[in-house]
C-alpha cells in the first residue's frame, strides 16, 4: 500500500512524515483492501482559528470506494492522533456495514464502485450564480442503503447514483434531522 504524505502552507519535515507514516500503518489492519492512503497536512494563516493545524487523509479501495476524514487543533501532531482514531471509528463501522452487504448482496464488488474521473475549473461569467467547478464521476448500480454507505465514507451531504431496483437515477441527500432523503427520477 502506498502511502503519500503532502503539506499546503507549510514545510514538512521527517519527523511529522514518518509520524503520519507510523499512524496510518498501525491502523492498516482495518482497511486491508486499501490501495492508496494519501495525508494532506495543512495550516490555516488566519489567526481567529485555534484549531489551525489540520490533517485530511484519504483512503482509496481497491473497488472504488473512498473513504475520507478531516481534523484540526493547535497542533500538528495531536491533529494526526485524533484523525487516526475518527479514521478507526469509521473504518470499523465500515467493515461492519461491508459484512452486512455482503451477505444481502452477493454482486457488491461491482456495484461499490465509485471514482472521480474527471474535474473541470470554469471561466467566470458576469451576472447571476456562476457554475465554477464540474466533476465527473462514474455511476454505478448500488441499493440506496449501499448509497448511504458510500456517501458516509465520503463525508458528503449528497449522493448522486443509480438505483439497482428501478435502474433510474436517484439522489440521497442528508436531511437537517439526521436522517436520509432520497430523490428519485420519474423517467
Amino acid at each position: 500500500m502506498q502511502i503519500i504524505v503532502k503539506g499546503r502552507h507549510l514545510d514538512l519535515t521527517d519527523p511529522i512524515k514518518d509520524y503520519v507514516d507510523e499512524k496510518v500503518r498501525r491502523i492498516e489492519r482495518y482497511f486491508e483492501w486499501a490501495t492508496k492512503v494519501e495525508a494532506e497536512l495543512s495550516m490555516e494563516r488566519n489567526p481567529r482559528i485555534a484549531d489551525n493545524q489540520i490533517v485530511e487523509i484519504t483512503i482509496f479501495a481497491n473497488h472504488g470506494s473512498v473513504i475520507r476524514a478531516k481534523q484540526g487543533s493547535p497542533d500538528m501532531y495531536t491533529s494526526v492522533d485524533k484523525i487516526v482514531e475518527k479514521l478507526q471509528k469509521q473504518l470499523k463501522k465500515y467493515k461492519e456495514k461491508l459484512e452486512t452487504v455482503q451477505k444481502d448482496s452477493i454482486r457488491l464488488n461491482k456495484e461499490l464502485d465509485y471514482e472521480e474521473e474527471e474535474e473541470q475549473e470554469l471561466p467566470v461569467q458576469a451576472g447571476g450564480p456562476d457554475i465554477v467547478k464540474i466533476k465527473q464521476f462514474t455511476i454505478k448500480l448500488m441499493s440506496p442503503e449501499e448509497a448511504a454507505m458510500e456517501m458516509e465514507l465520503l463525508g458528503h451531504m449528497f449522493f448522486f447514483f443509480t438505483n439497482a431496483e428501478t435502474e433510474k437515477p436517484n439522489v440521497l441527500y442528508k436531511r437537517r434531522d439526521g436522517d436520509y432523503g432520497l430523490i428519485e427520477s420519474s423517467r
